[in-house]
């Protein structure tokens, strides 16, 4: 129903303060909707897209490949995104075609392996790359427009609030998928199985691109000054605090998808997990950023967002080196916990570090510059030094009396990118500093809130006080 009455309703134009006060509220409801209907497609499509490259028999490297395309990929699309959200100066004109594109590529990514057998793999790689593709190309204009629409003092909670619904249904999305693909894999009908994901996924596209055409669409016209090539953005970097958060966070991606490819791999072919196992390791990590993400964007609007980068960037290092301990089943998934904890918090705070350091009319620009950064990094890391490390290391070690032994080489890609993420936090993170007017506040006593249970206690008031001092103030 709720659905229904926001494509129904259509703000007024805002030819008045009013009008466009009322067209901004508008669109701030209509795009958690939207991030809703977007969540099915990344847990029905995006989720599956690599289980069904190892259903086909892929390699390492296509797998590699696949994970990793994406950011260089996404990185030229957002910069020719960049230029013609420039040139048009009306975004809504960019992101309803290009997503969807987008929508619509699902449906050959599964049909053309199934009536072109000999073709393997490959159909997979070029449908999802012209998904990628379509769906960055719209990046930079949504990102400029949502800038304009959210203000400045409510973005962590907004983004915060935003982000854990679309968790909330992204999870929801993947135990439904994992469940009915389980279905169809004990019937004998895996292919069919993935045929139904990937049409829910294009299905639930195309209706977020029908809210995304009922966005309100602030005046855009970026002066001339305000443009700058990637070189100039280089350049900038030994004197620019935002471009050195910008490097900072691009060798922090290629580090973390030295081993980010082959988790899928690792649980799928070497632990032999079933598709509902893989399910409920993935829906234990979005809960846990479901609980977390608003309560690390507060403290980022309070706090500030680099101290929130800091506190859950000297943990990220550590994760990759808990998969090597134990393949037990419980175990991993407690490392899941533990994993959404603090992607939750690094997401949130290097998204909300952008919009605060960068200016708007350059942040469709800056978006893209950035993900050219990111790609060249991601296919460095994931598709050159982790293909390569899972092919070659091998699958036993020895330090001293210690040995291990693993089912294959993947758990020392794990090792490696640990390592790589530690030498990036002690060497970048001190770089750059905050933009905003933030209450200072320790990463150590920021983890010690954490620990000492404040998220659990800020939980039971939003859940269980909130509505009843809503209802008192009503």
């Amino acid at each position: 129903m709720r659905l229904l009455n926001l494509i129904r309703h259509r703000p007024p134009l805002s030819s008045t303060p009013e009008d466009e006060e009322k067209a901004r509220q508008h669109t701030l409801s209509l795009s958690v909707v939207e991030g809703s209907c977007w969540s099915f497609m990344a847990g029905f499509g995006d989720t599956y897209i690599a289980p069904f490259a190892i259903f086909l028999q892929a390699g390492n490297r296509a797998i590699a490949f696949l994970s990793t395309m994406p950011a260089l990929l996404g990185a030229l699309a957002q910069l020719a995104g960049a230029s013609m959200t420039d040139r048009l100066g009306h975004r809504r004109t960019l992101i309803v075609p290009c997503t969807a594109v987008q929508a619509l590529a699902y449906l050959p990514l599964f049909l053309l392996p199934f009536f072109f057998p000999s073709w393997g793999v490959l159909p997979i790689i070029a449908f999802t790359a012209l998904a990628i593709f379509a769906g960055n190309m719209a990046a930079p204009a949504w990102i400029s427009l949502m800038g304009d629409v959210v203000p400045e003092a409510r973005r962590g909670d907004y983004f915060g609030h935003r982000g854990r619904i679309i968790i909330l249904f992204v999870f929801l999305a993947t135990l439904s998928a994992g469940g009915t693909l389980s279905l169809f894999q004990n019937a004998g009908h895996t292919w069919g199985g993935f045929g139904v994901l990937f049409a829910v996924a294009a299905l639930a596209r195309l209706i977020s691109v029908r809210l995304l055409a009922l966005h309100y669409d602030p005046p855009y016209k970026p002066p001339h000054e305000a443009y700058f090539s990637f070189w100039d953005f280089i350049r900038r970097m030994p004197h620019s605090n935002f471009a050195r958060f910008a490097l900072f966070g691009a060798l922090m991606n290629g580090s973390i998808t030295v081993a980010s490819p082959f988790f899928s791999v690792y649980m799928l072919r070497d632990l032999h997990w079933s598709y509902s196992q893989f399910t409920l390791n993935a829906a234990v990590f979005l809960a846990t950023q479901f609980f977390l993400i608003r309560w690390w964007g507060r403290i980022g609007d309070r706090h500030g967002n680099r101290v929130v980068i800091m506190t859950t960037g000297l943990v990220l290092p550590v994760l990759p080196l808990l998969w090597t301990l134990s393949s037990n089943f419980v175990y991993l998934m407690t490392v899941q916990v533990l994993s959404g904890t603090f992607w939750a918090g690094f997401s949130i705070a290097t998204q909300n570090f952008t919009y605060d350091a960068v200016t708007p009319p350059k942040r469709a620009r800056i978006t893209a510059y950035v993900s050219i950064l990111n790609g060249l990094c991601t296919i460095a890391g994931g598709t050159l030094l982790g293909a390569y490390l899972a092919n070659h290391l091998p699958a036993s070690f020895s330090i001293g009396p210690y040995r291990a032994d693993y089912t294959s080489s993947l758990p020392g890609v794990f090792v490696v990118s640990a390592i790589l993420r530690f030498l990036v936090v002690l060497i970048f993170l001190p770089m750059f500093k905050e933009v905003r007017s933030a209450v200072h506040i320790h990463p150590v006593n920021l983890l010690l809130r954490l620990a000492g249970g404040e998220l659990l206690a800020g939980f039971f008031g939003q859940f269980i006080l909130s509505p009843s001092r809503k209802r008192e103030r009503k």
